[in-house]
């Protein structure tokens, strides 16, 4: 029940004003407000979206009128404050997926009525703020209600200075300054500051030899001392051009898209295939665009002289959903996260980013797009002074890997039929390996290697008892192609849609059941590099997977290899334990009707459910439900749900829902609902709710 397409859209992601700043109660800032306000942006060089914003003064106390503030889904937040306030105030977002650490960042001055002052919150103002604590750690500070702000400016001062170079590469203003320089978008008309480009260039480290902090870049990973308030420090050296010119192309691709959707959809799209083509020759195409949305991506008529593919769809396929969405029309895009950077080298003559480029639609809702950017030196001009392209990522098939993150809640509290049904989180990884996308006729058997899996690495296969989209999950774990019938035999239980491969969970759901329990024997769970271990990583021991991993697709028609591809591993694995920390949408009155067995009103088959939630405001939207009854197989398909929801009708397939109602038994009566999330980095993030 984990089947999430991860249709790769190019979405800006990177740091942003305030498209309607606030969220959590904060309200608008489209004008500057009467009362005396700060606002800034929460970023990691991606924006900081639906994270906790805790802001307090001297006395520990919230200085802001809004009884609770929460990043936008371009990370802005807003702090009106209450009469009477005076700086410093302290800042600190926390991060909804628990991946990052918190952010912190101090309000050195007090704004006036009027004129809002600025107080970014990232990864350099967390460390900057870090280096007036003995401990390294920026919370200290926090928690001291104190702060030597004369120190803290001359820290931020050296840290500048070391980073002058950097500035330089990427022609930031003057006077810029991490805490209180404003971080702008681009739009149709403006290309925005250098603000965020820096942090898309710049991260903060720990110095292995010495465990201090460190800076260093994109392009060369070698740690610089980070400067304290009486240490200048070292400088950061002058980023590669490739680097530099990047992080330019991508404010200037954040306007380019902002102006093709200025235009309604009748305008930016001209022309579309009739019939549209079958999903194996890559889906419906846009084939024709308005001025300004061409040059979006590399062709073969553009200066870069390549075609874009990505998981073998053109340019046209792989962005048709947002250009022909009326929703699409005066969306924002933010500049793109450069998610990872490979400069050119034996293998690759150019080069090449991985970028998300993240927005929001007309409706405030948020999406994103991940894809390919390669360096074609020579190919500015006066209308695209930029040598850098969209190109895809030249696969010509459709596979994609995400971490994988689940809440299960067992609703039966009293006497669950099977141990197997509790409550628990799980963390795990997924491959999607298409059965009816491009190509996909000259491939039946995959095999996936990379860290954190089985030695022999991870076996799928096309179900020939189901016609699902996607392979599933094989109990094989030979290194070779199998010549035993069937291959495709599977264990645990499942016999389609299973993708996932899990490598640890916990006794529970509450804080007080954080705690890893032995994995299942099935062969989609971990059995770790112990003794009888398959060499995978159950959470506690083998090789932990981490953002960056590099994993091999090989692709067999019997036999025989067709084509082998490497994805990359976008994000860090979550650990089961930290599972209550997360963010979670709640069921809602309907969804609790449907698992509820004294509710008479289901009594007797239903062709159809309405599921519905209630949305977290720190949690990322739902974007597909199903359900499922297990006393005659009536399943629904996965369902998309509309950005914005909170409520969808589901339908009953191929039987209808039956057991809905009475007192479930062992082997009758089951009941499931499965909510897949809206996430934003390449990962899959479900809940499901069961009573058995």
């Amino acid at each position: 029940m984990t089947m999430k397409r991860l249709t790769l859209a190019f979405v800006s992601a990177g740091l942003m004003t305030f498209y309607g700043c606030g969220g959590g109660g904060s309200g608008s800032s489209a004008t500057a407000p009467s009362s005396p306000a700060f606002q800034g942006t929460a970023a990691t060089g991606a924006a900081l979206a639906n994270a906790i914003v805790a802001i307090t003064n001297s006395a520990g106390n919230s200085p802001c009128t809004e009884a609770s503030i929460t990043t936008t889904a371009l990370g802005s937040y807003t702090c009106t404050l209450k009469s009477g306030e005076t700086a410093p105030f302290f800042v600190v977002v926390t991060d909804p997926t628990g991946n990052t650490s918190p952010l912190v960042s101090v309000a050195m001055t007090t704004p006036v009525a009027g004129s809002p002052l600025t107080v970014n919150v990232t990864p350099l103002t967390t460390a900057i703020v870090a280096q007036l604590s003995t401990d390294g750690n920026a919370l200290t500070v926090v928690s001291s209600k104190t702060v030597d702000l004369v120190a803290l400016k001359t820290v931020s001062a050296n840290v500048v200075t070391q980073l002058s170079k950097v500035l330089t590469a990427i022609n930031a203003p003057a006077g810029y300054d991490p805490f209180t320089t404003s971080i702008t978008a681009a739009t149709a008309s403006n290309t925005g500051n250098t603000a965020d480009m820096l942090l898309d260039v710049v991260k903060i480290v720990t110095d292995p030899t010495s465990g201090k902090l460190a800076l260093s870049t994109v392009g060369d990973p070698t740690p610089i001392i980070l400067a304290t308030a009486t240490t200048s420090g070292s400088s950061v050296a002058e980023p590669t051009a490739g680097v530099s010119t990047l992080s330019q192309a991508a404010q200037l691709s954040a306007q380019a898209f902002t102006a093709c959707f200025a235009l309604p959809t009748s305008q930016r799209v001209v022309n579309t295939t009739t019939p549209p083509p079958a999903l194996i020759d890559g889906g419906p195409e846009v084939n024709d665009v308005d001025p300004a949305c061409q040059n979006l991506t590399a062709s073969l008529n553009s200066a870069a002289g390549m075609k874009f593919i990505h998981n073998g769809k053109s340019a046209g396929q792989f962005f048709y959903l947002i250009l022909t969405s009326d929703s699409m029309t005066g969306a924002k895009f933010s500049t793109p996260e450069i998610m990872a950077f490979y400069p050119a080298d034996s293998n690759n003559s150019r080069d090449r980013a991985i970028l998300n480029i993240r927005y929001v639609d007309t409706a405030g809702n948020p999406g994103n797009v991940i894809t390919i950017a390669a360096n074609f030196p020579g190919t500015t001009s006066s209308t695209r002074p930029t040598n850098w392209w969209l190109v895809g990522n030249q696969q010509l098939v459709d596979t994609s890997t995400g971490l994988n993150f689940r809440r299960i809640e067992q609703m039966n509290t009293v006497s669950p039929p099977s141990t197997a049904a509790l409550s628990q989180f799980r963390s795990g990884i997924q491959f999607i390996i298409s059965t009816n996308g491009p190509k996909s006729n000259n491939y039946s058997s995959a095999q996936v290697t990379g860290p954190g899996l089985p030695t022999s690495g991870l076996w799928y296969f096309k179900n020939p008892n189901s016609s699902q989209p996607l392979m599933d999950l094989s109990s094989y774990r030979g290194a070779s192609p199998s010549t035993l019938s069937p291959q495709y035999a599977v264990g645990g239980g499942c016999t389609s849609n299973c993708p996932a491969f899990w490598f640890g969970k916990t006794t529970g759901i509450t804080a007080s059941t954080n705690s890893y329990v032995t994995n299942p024997s099935s062969t989609y769970w971990s059995k770790g590099s112990g003794s009888g271990g398959d060499g995978s990583f159950n959470g506690v021991s083998g090789i932990r997977p981490k953002k960056g991993d590099i994993y091999t697709i090989k692709l067999y028609s019997g036999t025989t290899i067709y084509l082998t591809y490497t994805k990359v591993l976008l994000s860090d694995v979550v650990d089961p334990v930290l599972g209550s920390q997360l963010p979670w949408n709640t069921l809602g009155p309907k969804s609790n009707a449907a698992l509820d067995p004294s509710n008479t009103s289901l009594n007797g088959p239903q062709s159809t459910l309405v599921l519905d939630w209630i949305q977290n405001v720190a949690a990322q939207q739902i974007k597909i439900a199903s359900a499922s009854t297990t006393d005659n197989g009536a399943y629904s398909v996965l369902t998309d749900v509309g950005k914005g929801l909170t409520s969808v009708t589901i339908s009953a397939t191929p039987n209808l829902f039956t057991g809905l109602s009475g007192t479930p038994s062992a082997s009758n009566g089951f009941r499931g609902l499965y909510f897949n999330y809206r996430m934003q980095d390449g990962s899959i993030k479900s809940s499901v709710y069961l009573y058995n």
